[in-house]
């Protein structure tokens, strides 16, 4: 099977100084093709960092992260964004619709950039 998403000792941290905090603590994982995976765990214990640090949401303290062998480290925010939208799928647990657009303008806004028209 091809690796689809490979994460090696991925640390996160937030705050700084002494009030510096790992929420995520050299977590390595792959997840190949065909594979369903959940990710589970008391609130605040580091999903939702997580799957932002996978998807290239959100940058790493330290680690890698590969997305079909390509470091998303390297990669511009355009490229990021490419990704995300034709790759990678999220369904979150809170909404995350623009709000001056309706449902239907938000479902249609990620195609708009690649000019491609909705059945």
């Amino acid at each position: 099977m091809n690796k689809i998403i490979f994460g090696e000792h991925i640390v996160k941290s937030f705050g700084e100084g002494d009030e510096q905090r790992n929420v995520l603590d050299g977590v390595s994982v792959e997840i190949n093709e065909g594979e369903f995976v959940s990710v589970m765990g008391p609130s605040g214990s580091g999903k939702s960092t997580l799957m932002f640090a996978l998807s290239g949401t959100d940058c790493v303290t330290s680690g890698k992260v590969l997305f079909e062998g390509e470091d998303l480290s390297a990669v511009s925010e355009n490229e990021l964004s490419d990704i995300r939208r034709n790759k990678i799928g999220f369904v979150f647990q809170q909404p995350t619709m623009l709000k001056n657009l309706n449902i239907i303008d938000n479902i249609i806004l990620p195609s708009m950039r690649d000019n491609r028209k909705m059945l």
